[in-house]
């Protein structure tokens, strides 16, 4: 018995040995991938974080409507050293008797979404270390003919090096954009004004089907 039982032991310490050392490798890899210019592996490892937060539950104290704009971010460009997200923001309401009150304007939310998605982006994807994060945020609109339109109200770049020098947990949303390159504006009553976006940098991500098969092909070329 004492016999099996070692054998059992080394059987199991080899297998998770093993796994281990296949998890560190491949994660070695994609460094180095990231490191060597590749957007679509900086692409694909965003898109990563981008679903498991969609499937994942709102942290403890997060806002259920916060965490609905991280869920709903979308990566829209990529370069070897950032990425540029978008998502939306509704303000927020609550019963008061028999009305509806608005307890926060849409850009309030906005302000709070962009903090917390800096934050995640810059870091909370395994294996990326990117230089700079923007986030553009929109909102419903009516249209001149009545019908709802979705048009930016805030946008946010945050470079690494400011990054890395802030307490993030001793500042407000509002303080911590004040710190990046942040544009938006608000109107007298405190709603959101649409606002011009500059152009967005760098190119759309590919499908991460079509560029790892493009790159499995590169290998076979490689090794043929």
């Amino acid at each position: 018995m004492i016999l099996v039982g070692l054998l059992l032991f080394a059987v199991v310490f080899l297998g998770v040995g093993w796994a281990v050392s296949t998890e560190m490798f491949q994660h070695r890899a994609w460094r180095r991938r990231v490191e060597s210019g590749d957007t679509d592996i900086v692409a694909a490892l965003v898109e990563e974080a981008l679903a498991s937060w969609r499937r994942g539950r709102p942290p403890r104290g997060t806002a259920a409507s916060l965490w609905a704009g991280v869920q709903a971010a979308q990566l829209m460009a990529v370069e070897a050293s950032g990425v540029t997200v978008s998502t939306s923001a509704q303000g927020e309401f609550r019963a008061e008797g028999a009305a509806r009150v608005q307890v926060a304007s849409a850009l309030d939310e906005a302000i709070a979404l962009a903090a917390r998605l800096l934050d995640m982006i810059m870091y909370d994807v395994p294996n990326l270390r990117l230089g700079y994060v923007r986030v553009d945020v929109y909102s419903t609109f009516t249209g001149a003919d009545g019908t709802p339109q979705q048009l930016p109200i805030l946008t946010v770049t945050g470079d690494r090096a400011t990054a890395d020098e802030m307490t993030w947990e001793a500042l407000t949303p509002e303080e911590i954009l004040g710190r990046f390159e942040a544009n938006f504006q608000r109107a007298p009553n405190g709603q959101p004004l649409p606002i011009e976006l500059a152009p967005v940098p760098g190119v759309a991500p590919r499908p991460t089907e079509q560029a790892a098969a493009e790159f499995a092909a590169s290998l076979e070329r490689r090794d043929g």
